[in-house]
């Protein structure tokens, strides 16, 4: 019976049950292996003769909470035809391990639920154990990532660690999928994958970006053929950082009154007008109607907003040559310096409008990657965090409570 159980519950072949011991809150499997796989593994010969054996102590999946151990004998055998020399191993064995197979797929079905952390703790093992056992899966999975389908990916950084240390990350916008992961985010950094995606990549159409002009020039090198698309966040994230600076500046030339007047409403500036609440638009209709730097700007960029509103590439094209004309002739250097930045970069900020992407899905990613490192206080493996992103995209969190 107990045989049985090894082989139908452990997934444990080719031995023979010999006790059942109880030890606290372990259960321990004595066996010994039948002749099933009595062979040399060299010629395949059956007929062998016994040098000595041994005795070695598998971890397997727990029952309840019962720790399972197996208990296992061992031959050392030579074989009478080719006199070759071994130990015995049977098909649940790992190589050295220390734990059958069926343990290792126990730890990666906790894995997909728990935390490194919470898996050693249940299962009573070092998290170093459920790491590597986790680090060899991924490894196999994501040893060759596929490229060939790929359509349109986005280009972002992500801070690493404090001391302005960034991981640059290519992502599949239509799966979700992070395709690749380095250190830094300068042009030499995302070279050799670029290079890899010119040859294999044979569909890509489009690649969305902010405008970091490393990333533009890397991409402009090594696939001209690609169009490249501005993300709308981060040209209206460039947009609000002028509209702060003219806040902050204004700010220094006012009076005490003035400076009263415009302290602690930066955000009421940012956000966007029509989501305000009636209450503070009006509070932000009186703070813009005495002053008119302010005033000019923050409709500057309520005006932009409606650019990414435009259906055609034509309209588009108007109301940006319009908008960046009135920038630029506003007495503002601030908006001008938008303007400036902004029109340098026109082709790729009207390709918005021949592919619709954005950075927003690179973006979410980049909120998963906060948990996962929140999750885990910090990656020490490097290799084993890229793994992780590359594993990223099978991952869903949600709100608990």
């Amino acid at each position: 019976m107990s045989t049985s159980i090894l082989y139908h519950a452990f997934g444990l072949k080719g031995i023979q049950h010999e006790s059942l011991r109880y030890l606290g809150d372990s259960v321990l499997f004595s066996a010994r292996p039948t002749d099933r796989y009595l062979k040399c593994p060299r010629c395949g010969e059956k007929s062998t003769v016994f040098k000595g054996h041994k005795r070695r102590l598998f971890r397997m999946s727990p029952m309840g909470r019962k720790r399972c151990f197996l208990y296992l004998l061992l031959h050392r055998l030579r074989c009478r035809e080719c006199g070759h020399l071994w130990w015995q191993h049977l098909p649940f064995m790992d190589g050295n391990r220390r734990y059958v197979r069926a343990f290792a797929l126990t730890v990666l079905d906790f894995l997909q639920l728990c935390t490194i952390r919470a898996v050693s703790e249940y299962l009573g093992v070092g998290w170093d154990m459920v790491k590597e056992i986790h680090k060899e899966k991924l490894s196999l999975l994501y040893r060759t990532l596929p490229l060939g389908e790929v359509r349109q990916v986005g280009i972002d950084e992500f801070s690493l660690r404090k001391g302005h240390e960034y991981m640059t990350v290519v992502t599949d916008l239509e799966t979700g999928r992070i395709l690749h992961a380095v250190e830094g985010k300068g042009k030499e950094d995302i070279r050799p994958f670029l290079e890899t995606l010119s040859r294999k990549a044979k569909r890509l159409e489009a690649v969305t970006m902010d405008m970091s002009s490393s990333y533009y020039s890397a991409v402009r090198q090594f696939l001209p053929d690609v169009d490249i698309v501005f993300d709308r966040f981060h040209i209206m994230g460039l947009m609000n950082q002028a509209l702060d600076e003219i806040r902050r500046q204004q700010q220094k030339e006012l009076d005490d009154l003035g400076q009263k007047t415009l302290k602690g409403n930066r955000f009421l500036l940012l956000q966007n007008y029509d989501s305000l609440e009636p209450d503070r638009q009006a509070r932000l209709d009186a703070l813009l109607d005495v002053n008119q730097p302010l005033l000019t700007a923050h409709t500057m960029k309520e005006q932009l907003r409606l650019f990414w509103e435009k259906t055609n590439p034509e309209s588009a094209k108007g109301f940006l040559d319009v908008w960046l004309k009135d920038a630029m002739e506003s007495g503002i250097k601030e908006l001008a310096g938008v303007a400036k930045t902004l029109a340098g970069y026109r082709t790729g900020i009207l390709n918005f409008f021949k592919h619709f992407i954005t950075n927003g899905v690179v973006e979410g990613i980049n909120n998963k990657i906060k948990t996962l490192k929140r999750q885990a206080y910090g990656f020490r493996d490097m290799v084993y965090f890229k793994l992780r992103l590359y594993h990223l995209h099978t991952q869903r969190y949600s709100l608990t409570g």
